[in-house]
């Protein structure tokens, strides 16, 4: 199955898998010389994970996402202290590419890895691999025990070019082995891997064999069999107090509450054992050398900031743990794919904030009519209406509530008033898809509406604070759908089985750690199935979206996620 080159070979593709330690035994040998060979087998497995386990479980990656440009490997001494860096341009084979299957590894590589300039007579025990490293990351872990090597962070994932990814960023996999020294992710190497000359490296005896996953999480979304395109109806809804059967149209997607870093070494906590299945789910597959939920550096950090809303992010002003993007950045089409870092937390962090700290799948979309004409609504007062009718009804509201002497006209002639009209109102944009009125530049007056009344001269701002009230939510807010932008905030479902993010009492009631989380070499395939709902209303496209929990129980798609080898985890979602 794999290579036989005297070097280090990397076996299979799969992203999840990861580089499984071997225990410490006692190391004799006396390392004599000034060069060192070792011949070393790489694989790496295809991406997993759970959502939805899928038959078969895993998924081989693409060209691009196979791709190897360089390959590095890391020595450390017993006690875990750095020993030596050596790089080797790697042969490899693929098992497949872009398919379904039963296989864990995607590709198999190596070659012969010369060790130079190491500083002491004793042979190294352990290693780690990188691929696809930038120059600065070799600098950086060249003389990093393994626990600094544990705890480096990069922003490397891969090269993005326009919607092209490729040069993807790998490394050592990481599974419980049952040895915390080794940090879970060094391969350990015995002296008799260690060889004088590169042609007795090369004996199939003296090979190691290291696994290597992708940093990467892939999303994919398409639409379900189920889901009727030549029929885009949402359904009937009383627009303007009419039925108005409203239709939608898909205009892309992207991912929302995305890290900004990795941990270079997929991270897990020691008190994660696998024997106890301290998680609640089965989370550790040493046979497989990977696992399949991990911390991503902001893990269980108190200090972390996961904003409310815009408005809650105006107002403190602090650096956000997430990337959020707006409705005109969502330009990944439906049926290709986009990559992300691993985002995991605990469930007392998505206790407190859930929405906005989970990494989600944001549905691009628009309202419409049959024709397909772009249709504009406003939600006000929980009821649906076009921009004037909206403006109307505000109006209506409030002449009817108001006190005598509040009423706001304008003036038409000498002792003539007339009462404001939707002419004379705009809209002012909040936050969040949500706007209030206000009224135009311009002179206005409140009285009683009749000639012989005496009216007051007050200023736009004036009648504008009038008309909104003095309450801390304005009389007129409400969420306004402008040239029919709406978005639909999907989260990603990780491995684990239990309550799903729309149930009443999510939170308190069902919320555990594993359900929601993205994880590096998981491939997660989510389907539309069904649109049934209206999303969430855009006012603003290009103000960042932060979804909120009342927002994904309120605006939510029908959909299936899969996750796969990549290991696949599949989603569907009904909206």
């Amino acid at each position: 199955m794999f290579m036989k080159a005297k070097h280090l070979i990397i076996a299979g593709m799969a992203l999840l898998a990861f580089a499984a330690c071997n225990k410490e035994g006692s190391i004799d040998p006396i390392f004599k010389g000034d060069k060192a060979y070792i011949n070393v087998q790489l694989a790496y497995s295809s991406p997993e994970t759970k959502g939805t386990a899928t038959t078969p479980p895993f998924y081989y990656g693409t060209a691009k996402e196979n791709e190897i440009n360089n390959a590095h490997f890391f020595f450390y001494y017993a006690d875990g202290s750095f020993a030596a860096h050596a790089s080797k341009t790697l042969d490899w084979k693929s098992n497949g590419l872009d398919d379904k299957t039963q296989d864990n590894i995607e590709r198999i590589g190596g070659g012969v890895v010369v060790l130079e300039g190491l500083k002491s007579t004793v042979y190294p025990a352990y290693m780690s691999v990188v691929l696809n490293a930038s120059d600065k990351m070799v600098d950086d872990l060249s003389q990093k025990s393994i626990v600094e090597a544990q705890a480096y962070i990069v922003e490397s994932l891969a090269t993005q070019n326009d919607k092209v990814w490729t040069n993807f960023t790998m490394s050592s996999t990481t599974f419980d082995n049952g040895e915390e020294r080794t940090g879970y992710f060094c391969e350990k190497v015995q002296p008799q891997n260690f060889q004088e000359t590169a042609d007795d490296a090369k004996a199939d005896a003296n090979v190691v064999t290291a696994y290597v996953e992708r940093l990467a999480a892939k999303v994919q979304v398409s639409y379900g069999e189920n889901l009727n395109l030549n029929n885009k109806e949402i359904g009937s809804f009383d627009v303007d107090g009419t039925p108005t059967t409203l239709y939608f149209n898909i205009l892309g997607w992207g991912l929302n509450g995305t890290a900004k870093t990795s941990y270079t070494f997929k991270n897990i906590k020691p008190t994660w054992t696998a024997e106890s299945s301290s998680l609640g789910f089965t989370w550790n597959d040493a046979s497989n050398h990977r696992s399949y939920w991990a911390k991503f550096p902001l893990y269980d950090d108190s200090n972390a900031y996961y904003p409310l809303s815009n408005e809650d992010l105006a107002d403190k002003k602090k650096e956000t743990a997430l990337d959020y993007i707006s409705y005109n950045g969502l330009n990944v089409e439906v049926g290709k794919s986009a990559y992300c870092r691993e985002n995991t937390n605990t469930k007392n962090v998505l206790k407190e904030v859930f929405a906005s700290a989970v990494t989600s799948v944001l549905l691009k979309a628009q309202v419409v009519d049959k024709e397909g004409k772009v249709v504009g609504l406003v939600n006000f007062d929980k009821k649906l209406y076009t921009f004037d009718k909206y403006k109307k009804k505000v109006l209506d509201n409030y002449f009817s509530n108001a006190d005598t002497d509040k009423k706001i006209y304008k003036k038409t002639a000498d002792n003539k008033y007339e009462g404001v009209n939707t002419s004379d109102l705009v809209e002012e944009n909040i936050a969040d898809g949500n706007v209030k009125l206000k009224f135009i530049n311009g002179t206005y007056y409140t009285g009683d509406g009749t000639d012989a009344g005496t009216y007051k001269e007050i200023t736009a701002d004036a009648a504008t604070a009038l008309l909104n009230g003095n309450d801390a939510i304005p009389a007129t807010l409400a969420s306004y759908y402008k040239d029919g932008q709406m978005y639909y905030d999907i989260p990603i479902e990780h491995l684990r089985e239990g309550a799903k993010y729309t149930s009443a009492n999510f939170k308190t009631n069902g919320l555990e750690e594993g359900l929601y989380g993205v994880v590096r070499n998981h491939y997660y395939m989510l389907s539309i199935n069904s649109i049934k709902n209206l999303g969430k209303a855009v006012y603003d496209p290009e103000e960042v979206i932060i979804p909120s929990d009342d927002d994904i129980k309120n605006y939510y798609v029908g959909a299936k996620i899969n996750i796969l080898s990549w290991k696949v985890v599949e989603q569907g979602v009904d909206l």
